[in-house]
């Protein structure tokens, strides 16, 4: 037959290509594939039955309906048979096919079919891929708000894509060739941009600036506008493009942050400045009280005035005590001390030296248990946290026990160092003295030589540089101080 002939004829010219052909004849039934044909789904030549059933049973189940109603719409309007769908080959592998095919009819009705099935799996797959990474790099444009452009400078012609057009609240349909990109822009924003180009266009200089403009829709909003330029090989200008991002709600909040950090440092320098008013006003009244007192020849007072005036006195003491209380605090919180790297068994031994007397005094008996040799700390703050550590655990001792104090140094799981003070005193009510425990002028066992201002200086000292300090204590059984420092040297 010359359908057959022909069949033959094309099967010689496509050979060694990615294609397989193929031919149906609907009086009869029958069905032809090219070896191609077979080769392309890894059988060889007749391994499978040649007909209608077997291919669509190979046929994806998502393309199934697709096929079916391209073929259909062919043999009854004449449309073009052409349509990519996929077949399961031997190893159990879909790969992509275009396939095409012509019927020929006679009074109408198609009486044969014939065509070739051409292998683009490597194409689609690419395809696929490139389509996935488009989506992802869309998707991500749109979701950051951040879009590209480019401006052909030879053809004076520009490109966004749509997360560009979603920015300026512009139609993706809107013509480009009239819109002034510099409009947008608020003073002096637009002259910043204006400039950039223009350095660019000159010098070939990148800018990335944050500017404010006005969208279509009358919205002010911040964004960042990076641009770029592209030179042929003989060095000239041929194209403009970059990045156009979204960053108004980043943008007002890093202004609100600054605005109040602004306020923060204005109203922290008002208060430095009042403490320093309040302490130093206050300190000539005590300095002039003092002064007074001591013009006082308490022998030619009577019995109730000379105890008026000790009166007086005292509380002029405890005046001047107080003032010089707060002056240490207020010291430590605006001081800022370098950090040494200081050896745990230094420091400790020299403080202890210095409460020598008190601790034979007391029967005192020390453990030091240094795991950790050093740490990164300001000397002068690390011997008073000892010291007064080391001196509370004297003060509030039971009166029939031993004092008892355990030093230890160690790194705990966040890699900090920590010092622990632990005693067998009298121990605190956390319950009750927990939340003002480092409070200032906060006492806590009455009848001791206490002020309450010891454990708000190391607290504060210690916070200064970063760190913490935790209590952990009981009535009658002892108190355990753990001072964690910023990090391990």
């Amino acid at each position: 037959m010359e359908l057959t002939e022909s069949a033959e004829l094309l099967k010689l010219i496509i050979e060694g290509t990615n294609a397989g052909l193929w031919d149906w004849d609907f009086e009869t039934g029958e069905v032809f594939w090219s070896e191609n044909f077979y080769e392309l789904l890894g059988y060889k030549l007749g391994e499978i039955p040649a007909n209608i059933e077997t291919f669509f049973s190979l046929l994806h189940p998502e393309d199934k309906v697709l096929l079916s109603k391209a073929l259909d719409t062919h043999l009854k309007r004449k449309k073009p048979y052409r349509v990519e769908a996929r077949l399961k080959t031997k190893d159990g592998i879909y790969k992509y096919f275009e396939c095409t095919g012509k019927a020929v009819f006679e009074d109408g009705k198609p009486v044969r079919m014939a065509g070739c099935n051409i292998d683009i799996n490597e194409r689609k797959l690419l395809e696929n891929k490139l389509a996935e990474s488009e989506y992802l790099l869309s998707e991500a444009g749109r979701l950051a708000r951040m879009g590209g452009w480019e401006f052909d400078c030879v053809a004076n012609k520009s490109i966004w894509s749509k997360t560009v057009y979603d920015i300026y609240e512009l139609p993706y349909d809107h013509d480009l060739e009239f819109v002034n990109p510099f409009s947008y822009f608020l003073p002096p924003y637009d002259e910043m941009l204006k400039t950039a180009v223009a350095n660019l266009q000159s010098h070939g200089m990148i800018w990335d600036l944050e500017l404010q403009m006005l969208t279509e829709k009358g919205r002010v909003i911040w964004v960042r506008s990076y641009g770029e330029p592209v030179f042929n090989e003989a060095g000239e200008l041929q194209k403009m493009r970059g990045v156009f991002m979204d960053i108004e709600k980043y943008k007002t909040n890093e202004l609100a942050l600054s605005h109040s950090i602004e306020v923060m440092t204005q109203s922290n320098l008002q208060l430095k400045n009042f403490t320093h008013l309040i302490s130093h006003n206050i300190r000539n009244h005590a300095n002039n009280i003092a002064t007074l007192t001591s013009f006082i020849d308490d022998s030619t007072l009577d019995e109730d005035n000379t105890d008026l005036f000790h009166k007086i006195e005292k509380v002029s003491q405890g005046l001047s005590t107080t003032l010089d209380d707060l002056s240490a605090a207020i010291k430590i919180q605006e001081t800022e001390l370098g950090s040494d790297t200081l050896y745990f068994a230094d420091v400790i031994n020299s403080v202890l030296g210095v409460l020598e007397f008190d601790l034979e005094a007391n029967k005192a008996i020390v453990h030091k248990n240094l795991w950790t040799e050093k740490v990164l700390f300001p000397r002068l703050y690390l011997e008073s946290i000892v010291m007064n550590l080391v001196t509370n655990a004297l003060k509030y001792r039971k009166t029939d026990v031993a004092p008892e104090i355990n030093l230890r140094t160690y790194t705990d799981r966040n890699d900090c160092v920590v010092l622990e003070c632990q005693d067998n005193g009298l121990g605190i009510d956390l319950e009750i003295h927990g939340k003002k425990l480092f409070g200032l002028y906060k006492t806590f066992h009455i009848g001791k030589d206490s002020h309450g201002v010891g454990l708000f200086l190391i607290k504060t000292q210690i916070e200064s540089q970063g760190g913490q300090i935790t209590v952990e204590s009981e009535p009658n059984v002892g108190t355990t101080f753990k001072v964690i420092f910023k990090a391990k040297t």
